[in-house]
């Protein structure tokens, strides 16, 4: 009988839409407060060095961070094979499952095929969320191609999904609101903009009533601004190395103690984004913070980045030391064995 058919056929499909949107509403309840995202390292010899990357991940899951994200940038997908990628994010899913939310990225050349068949794997390592990156730069997409991409890979991802936006005009209000409503995407990295565009996006979101979370790339400054508009996560630099502070600030804004975040951010993070410019290169800095902590075994980048000559390390020394975030973080740094989620991958 076609028409019995049909019916169960639309009974299933609303079964299942039923069944992601709850998956969805889950995911983005636990997407909230400071994330900290994954720098990759590598050994003087510039050879991928995971085991020490999840060392650090476990120390920062046992000092209160609950949310992680790989992204091209902060963790150089642009010096990473494929094989790379996909090792690195099977360990840290492996470090953070059932302990902390972790939303895996897709590398900006991957055509869809590729992408779905990264999720899947994904799904079986644990992973919680998948980005799909876009490279906006020099080929940015139309918004109907962008959502053409976006929904086929939808169709088939058995994981929720995060979309990506880089500089101008990259998604726009009204291709967001399009997004929104694909039910496996539970979330936005914003990289188009930190203030206005933030606003318009969390205004979106807002009208659609639907679980979504937007993130900007990110910083505890530009985070204070937005939980004004309803704002729940942000990604901040200052997580990779000083977590403790990172949470603080969002405890302060919980408990509406907004003077004492606003303190945190003058007195900390903007001192701080200062030395880090002043030698060049912030994702350097960041590598030589969590070499000088004890927990990267070398503050090298793998080329084509470019890493600090000993005075700037010595500089970010400096810099740590008069903000108290120089003492040993992590058994290992101390010597010590390693946590049992601290899996040795060399």
């Amino acid at each position: 009988n076609p028409s019995a058919l049909t019916a169960s056929n639309s009974i299933k499909n609303k079964s299942k839409a039923t069944g992601i949107m709850s998956e969805c509403k889950a995911i983005v309840s636990k997407i909230r407060g400071p994330l900290a995202p994954i720098l990759s390292a590598v050994d003087e010899q510039e050879r991928l060095d995971i085991d020490s990357v999840c060392r650090w991940i476990d120390s920062l899951i046992d000092r209160g961070i609950r949310l992680f994200w790989t992204t091209h940038g902060t963790t150089h997908f642009m010096c990473m094979t494929d094989d790379e990628i996909a090792r690195l994010t099977q360990a840290v899913a492996d470090v953070t499952r059932g302990r902390a939310v972790f939303i895996a990225s897709t590398a900006y050349h991957w055509p869809a095929d590729e992408c779905i068949a990264f999720i899947e794997r994904c799904a079986g390592w644990g992973v919680d969320v998948v980005k799909l990156q876009v490279d906006w730069r020099a080929w940015p997409p139309s918004g109907p191609l962008l959502l053409e991409h976006y929904r086929r890979i939808a169709q088939h991802s058995p994981l929720p999904l995060m979309a990506y936006t880089l500089l101008q005009p990259g998604i726009t209000p009204a291709m967001l609101k399009q997004i929104i409503e694909i039910p496996q995407f539970v979330g936005l990295k914003n990289d188009s903009g930190d203030f206005y565009e933030q606003v318009a996006y969390l205004r979106v979101v807002e009208q659609t009533g639907l679980p979504f979370a937007v993130m900007t790339g990110g910083t505890m400054e530009s985070f204070l601004h937005a939980w004004h508009f309803g704002a729940q996560a942000f990604a901040t630099g200052t997580a990779i190395y000083a977590p403790e502070v990172a949470i603080r600030f969002y405890e302060h804004l919980e408990q509406g103690r907004i003077d004492q975040a606003a303190k945190i951010v003058q007195q900390v993070e903007l001192p701080l984004a200062s030395g880090w410019a002043s030698q060049g290169n912030h994702w350097a800095c960041f590598h030589a913070a969590l070499y000088l902590q004890g927990f990267f075994k070398s503050p090298r980048l793998r080329f084509p980045l470019r890493g600090l000559d000993a005075a700037q390390i010595k500089q970010v020394q400096v810099l740590l030391e008069e903000h108290g975030m120089l003492a040993p973080r992590s058994s290992a740094a101390e010597g010590h064995a390693p946590s049992a989620h601290a899996v040795d991958r060399r």
